[in-house]
């Protein structure tokens, strides 16, 4: 459909529009669809006209690419609509408009209206947008009656409870989208609008669950393995249950492995509002991400692809089980992989898994980007082989082994305090506290987590001010261990006798990394 300044019309219907095109000239089944630039309308012999549009689709992944015939500097062509401009002239609304052209079709029993039909009408459904809001020469998708998306039956919808002195269709049933929108405003299509449906519920499960914030439910790791856009979710999950676990999040399983793909996508070349398919735009110091996916056989054996997390999930429960929280859940000792069988991501035009190789470049591009790499080692075997946090700055918390030192010690503080809650606030019972915080991370210094401590509580961080407001003040301070990361082993070429002269220093040195 197209505004025509005061109303949304069929786009065959238009006699002169604000470019002067005459639309009812246009191809007479619509938009022509072809994987290739048309050079006629769809019939193979009637001339292009001025207006004419083109959906290319031969990029699903980019779907809809629309295309409208026009003149640009004397010249007739093809030019790119842009699908983000919801406001211009030259740009285009999506939403639902109509499903037939008299509101007399039930769309769960009667045939689907012919899209003939639709260009010539200018019937709208009640909750078609206004046209006086937008400009003339607009277009306006009709995502009711266009496919490739995701659509819900709502029955009774059209109804003077809801629209309130209109005029009701005789039919008051219809189909409306709910595959949701990207940052940019243009609908999911595709294999996006079902992504979309899942990624709005799942959303709304973390956001509206109670059950998730009780303190009856422990736990100390959250991930949704294949959805880089719940990590805000879960990170405000984990924020409302004072930050006692550590989120395992993933990048896209189409992210393509070369250092450009992964440094846009880490940077949010894009600008995407949100983190997602497009962009990171997440930071936390208690969540890490993960690349590449992997590939393993499902319970029939078939071979089936996974996201990053499925491998990592498992890896830190194994870390756990054989040390601590607090040890890197990486490496040869503790980052073994044995759950995938490759490592890769899928090719966004084929659908098809691409296995590779992590080589120690794009090792480097990941971690200077906050990714972890899977990665495999010759005599090694696939593991895990980075430990960064989101963090937004460089800091202790940028690593996976000091967040989750402090996810645990938070959880185990909270519990060590409670049988202190509603005890007189005397000396006694602040040396009490103190021993019990005290013993805890003597423990965990024999356990290696820290390497030192202090821990104050009496009058001096105690206030008769903060007494009187019935407060009990514990502060702690740690010096957490840092893991092993890079390893430098300096190769120094020394002449005869002077290796046993001790003279190390004075010869050049060859340097290797590990």
């Amino acid at each position: 459909m197209i505004n025509t300044g005061s109303t949304w019309e069929g786009y065959k219907s238009v006699a002169n529009d604000i470019r002067g095109y005459n639309l009812t000239a246009t191809n007479a089944n619509g938009v022509i669809i072809s994987s290739l630039e048309p050079t006629t309308q769809d019939d193979g012999s009637t001339a292009l006209v001025l207006g004419d549009l083109w959906l290319d689709s031969s990029d699903l992944e980019n779907y809809p690419k629309l295309y409208r015939y026009q003149v640009v500097n004397g010249i007739n062509q093809w030019v790119l609509i842009d699908v983000t401009d919801a406001i211009g002239q030259n740009g285009i609304l999506f939403a639902d408009a109509r499903w037939d052209t008299t509101g007399t079709t039930n769309p769960a029993t009667d045939p689907i209206p012919a899209i003939t039909s639709l260009l010539v009408s200018d019937y709208t459904d009640l909750d078609a947008p206004d046209p006086a809001l937008y400009p003339r020469g607009m277009l306006l998708w009709n995502t009711r009656a266009g496919g490739y998306n995701v659509k819900e039956y709502r029955a009774q919808y059209f109804t003077s409870a809801s629209y309130p002195n209109e005029a009701l269709p005789t039919v008051p049933s219809t189909w409306v989208s709910v595959s949701g929108y990207d940052s940019d405003g243009v609908p999911n299509f595709g294999r996006k609008a079902p992504r979309g449906v899942v990624v709005a519920a799942l959303k709304s499960s973390i956001d509206s669950s109670t059950s998730l914030r009780e303190d009856a439910n422990q736990f100390n790791l959250i991930a949704c393995p294949g959805y880089p856009e719940l990590l805000p979710n879960m990170i405000t999950l984990n924020t409302d249950r004072n930050n006692t676990a550590f989120i395992i999040g993933d990048t896209p399983l189409r992210l393509q492995a070369t250092g450009t793909a992964i440094q846009a996508w880490a940077q949010n070349t894009s600008d995407s509002l949100v983190t997602g398919e497009g962009g990171l735009t997440t930071v936390s110091p208690y969540a890490a991400v993960y690349y590449p996916q992997g590939q393993t056989n499902d319970l029939s054996g078939n071979s089936v692809v996974v996201p990053a997390s499925h491998a990592v999930i498992r890896g830190i429960i194994k870390s756990d089980a054989m040390s601590y929280p607090w040890m890197a859940p990486a490496g040869t000792h503790r980052g073994l992989i044995d759950n995938l069988n490759a490592i890769g991501y899928i090719n966004g035009s084929t659908g098809q898994f691409v296995s590779i190789g992590v080589t120690q470049g794009l090792r480097d591009v990941m971690y200077t980007n906050k990714i972890n790499p899977l990665t495999f080692l010759p005599g090694s075997g696939l593991l895990i082989y980075g430990q960064k946090t989101l963090s937004s700055s460089p800091s202790a918390m940028d690593r996976i082994n000091v967040s989750r030192l402090v996810n645990y010690v938070r959880l185990q503080l909270d519990v060590l305090g409670r049988p202190f809650v509603f005890e007189p606030n005397d000396p006694i019972t602040r040396n009490a506290m103190l021993a019990v915080v005290n013993s805890l991370l003597n423990d965990l210094v024999a356990k290696r987590g820290v390497t030192d401590y202090l821990v104050v509580c009496d009058s001096t961080n105690n206030t008769p001010e903060r007494i009187a407001r019935n407060e009990l003040w514990v502060d702690v301070a740690v010096q957490p261990t840092k893991a092993v990361e890079f390893i430098y082993i300096p190769i120094r070429l020394k002449n005869p006798g002077e290796i046993q002269s001790g003279n190390l220093a004075s010869a050049s040195a060859v340097g290797t990394g590990a």
